[in-house]
């Protein structure tokens, strides 16, 4: 038995996989395994790549969070190990669990701690509200990136992604919420749900967002800006991206 199938895994097929995402995987292996820091061109002669493309994946990685440059030094980053933890929102949620309390008690609805996650938002915290008609978050699913509130936050600070979109309404709260910081779903994934999203930290693509939820008869927009000044008292000061 092979060293690959003895672990559950299969025997390489050169026709099944992408070969430059291997080559991804194999720079971040590198700069995993040298947690000093490389310079770029420790990482051409280890990978044996050209500039171009080290650069490329180098600047992928970063992009998603996994590794950072400090001076002429590449080396990976704390969201890359909390990436390779099992439970990566673990550390996250610490962070953020006496903001979430803080909002919620001020403006008594619902509060959710929100992540990027492929072509979603994973909520991996929230707050309830003691009202008897509650909103229920949902624990498992993914919201849609282009209706969440949440979802266009994330979407002003990627616009790589935003090159397919042609709904020119979407496009221009988009614009709006890499403007302001700030991003509404009004009744988009629920017809009788209002949310408001705003950053948990500096506005980044890597950081959370905190969003509060109301039921379309308790919602005001007045009561929305007191949520979002709420949140810009409570979050971390010195929060920044992991």
């Amino acid at each position: 038995m092979s060293a690959w199938t003895s672990h559950g895994l299969q025997p390489y097929n050169k026709r099944a996989v992408a070969s430059t995402f291997l080559k991804g995987l194999e720079l971040l292996t590198i700069l995993a395994r040298s947690p000093a820091g490389l310079p770029m061109s420790s990482l051409r002669q280890r990978s044996k790549l050209p500039r171009t493309s080290v650069l490329r994946m180098l600047s992928s990685l970063e992009l998603f969070g996994l590794a950072a440059r400090k001076g002429s030094l590449w080396r990976t980053t704390p969201r890359f190990h909390d990436w390779c933890h099992q439970d990566m929102h673990g550390e996250l949620r610490k962070r953020y669990a006496q903001v979430l309390r803080r909002i919620a008690a001020e403006v008594d609805e619902l509060v959710e701690l929100g992540v990027a996650e492929g072509d979603g938002i994973r909520f991996i915290d929230y707050v309830q509200s003691k009202h008897h008609v509650v909103i229920e978050p949902l624990k498992t699913s993914l919201y849609p990136l282009r209706q969440s509130a949440s979802g266009k936050l994330f979407l002003s600070q990627r616009p790589d992604l935003c090159a397919g979109i042609r709904d020119r309404r979407l496009l221009d709260e988009i614009a709006a919420a890499r403007e302001t910081g700030i991003a509404w779903n009004r009744g988009e994934t629920d017809p009788n749900v209002i949310a408001v999203a705003t950053w948990a930290g500096e506005p980044s693509a890597l950081t959370p967002m905190i969003a509060v939820i109301w039921p379309f008869f308790r919602f005001s927009e007045a009561k929305a800006l007191r949520a979002l000044a709420v949140i810009r008292r409570a979050r971390p000061r010195a929060a920044s991206p992991r």
